[in-house]
């Protein structure tokens, strides 16, 4: 006799054998028995065993429902169905712990171009004739713009002229300015006294401004005295005359002799020529002469202020700030310098850190990068151009190689500035570190042990560690 399991009225022997398939080929479940070879169930009827037949009638009702859901499921026989879900296990490696410089750092968005550019201001009477065009590399003697049709070069320098230089052998740091830049451009200008030397001085009666540098106050003392402004005393704007050979001799008085002037000529003092002082002997004003006959100036010998323009360097001309026919003694153009930088505006709070000198790390546009340093760092802080929001500092960076960016005139970069730097720290992959039930962290070596660690600077993927049994070459485990 053929029964279905849970067909109402039957009861299934205790040994009967059961199969159970779940199968939804169309969306239904269906149970089937095994049977002997006659049609009929072989059975061995228990009262015992009641109970185990329930559970079994209910289990294939379950599967029956699962099945209805498209599921296959085996469910085994004494097993009350239960399971356990797997989660997949992190694939782990050994790696060495290695000792390495490790550096912390922080990109902020930079502009590639010619740094902030600086205005020159003409500093000398008349009306403009000519301006240099934006985007000219002006140099050393080359003209830089024009005033009443006279070329005014630049010289390269950190000391503006702010006199004029006439008087035989007039001391200090502008003449300075001139001597260099004419030998520079290959002009004999004789031998300059140097520092410690006494000189006389003589200064033109039309020349009211006083020399600087010390001054003997007695015949063959070389004992500092502070310049007078009275007449016949030296010079007002703290420059130093200039040297004769002699460092001894009387002081001549105004209106005498003294050094071959005539009487009532000029002025003339001793001076002792400090360092970084240049001094208007013959042979430089000699000198002068023949630059200024090369240039189309008047032959004078003398260079006044707004002769020639006193520039750190070569420039390249930004812009211009006048037009021709302005009067000449105002700002006349700007300029930046000839190599190319990038300018960053970072947060006061962020700027303390960062030195003059300092590598950093440009990231161009292409994902190339370049080396650079920190070229200088503002002094003064300044409000965001849009809208509220921490001071910015300007930060300036130069290139290394420049000729990594000589196809860029202007892009926006990355810098990476080196913010914190651990010297030959161990170090092993972040992957590798174990957080401890106890708090902490710790190192699962090799073989198996988990030592603590104590973790310093963590950068880049990687932390620096220390620990009892952890040394360089120790081999870790690291989750991948």
């Amino acid at each position: 006799m053929t029964r279905q399991v849970g067909d109402p009225g039957t009861r299934p022997d205790d040994d009967a054998t059961i199969t159970i398939r779940a199968v939804a080929p169309n969306g239904r479940g269906q149970i089937q028995t095994d049977q002997d070879p006659t049609g009929t169930s072989t059975a061995t009827t228990s009262a015992a065993s009641s109970r185990r037949r329930r559970n079994r009638i209910i289990a294939a009702a379950l599967v029956i429902g699962l099945a209805g859901a498209g599921i296959v499921v085996g469910v085994p026989w004494g097993e009350g169905g239960s399971s356990k879900p797997s989660k997949a296990e992190p694939k782990t490696s050994t790696v060495k712990v290695v000792r390495k410089d490790l550096s912390d750092s922080r990109s902020i968005d930079g502009t590639l171009g010619y740094a902030k550019p600086q205005a020159v201001k003409g500093a000398k009477d008349g009306i403009v004739t000519w301006l240099a065009a934006a985007g000219t590399t002006v140099s050393r003697g080359k003209e830089l713009y024009r005033v009443n049709d006279r070329p005014v070069p630049v010289f390269y320098g950190t000391v503006p002229l702010y006199r004029r230089l006439e008087g035989r052998n007039l001391v200090g740091r502008d003449v300075k300015v001139i001597a260099d830049n004419l030998r520079a451009l290959d002009y004999d200008i004789g031998s300059q006294p140097s520092p410690g030397h006494v000189v006389t001085v003589t200064t033109p009666a039309n020349n009211t401004a006083p020399t600087g540098g010390e001054q003997d106050a007695t015949p063959g003392n070389s004992a500092s005295a502070k310049p007078s402004t009275s007449p016949g005393k030296g010079r007002a704007d703290g420059a130093s005359p200039a040297p004769q050979d002699s460092g001894t001799g009387p002081v001549a008085s105004p209106g005498t002799a003294g050094t071959g002037s005539p009487e009532g000529a000029g002025t003339v003092t001793r001076v002792k020529v400090k360092h970084g002082d240049g001094v208007l002997t013959d042979k430089l004003v000699q000198a002068i002469k023949r630059w200024q006959t090369r240039m189309g100036m008047p032959s004078t010998g003398v260079i006044a202020p707004g002769d020639v323009a006193v520039l750190n360097g070569a420039v390249r001309v930004d812009s211009a700030s006048a037009q021709v026919g302005d009067a000449a003694a105002a700002p006349l153009l700007k300029v930046t310098s000839t190599a190319k930088a990038v300018t960053v505006a970072v947060d006061t709070s962020q700027a303390g850190s960062i030195r003059r000198g300092d590598p950093v790390t440009v990231r161009l546009p292409d994902g190339a990068s370049a080396a650079g340093t920190v070229a200088g760092v503002g002094t003064a802080a300044e409000a965001p151009e849009q809208g509220p929001g921490p001071a910015k500092m300007t930060v300036t960076v130069a290139f290394k190689d420049p000729d990594k960016v000589k196809k860029l005139d202007s892009a926006p970069v990355q810098v990476e500035f080196v913010s914190e730097t651990r010297a030959g720290v161990l170090v092993v992959p972040v992957t590798a570190l174990l957080a401890l039930r106890e708090s902490g962290y710790g190192l699962r070596t090799a073989d198996g042990r988990v030592v603590a660690v104590k973790t310093g600077l963590i950068a880049k993927g990687l932390a620096e560690i220390t620990g009892d049994g952890i040394a360089e070459g120790t081999s870790v485990v690291t989750s991948s």
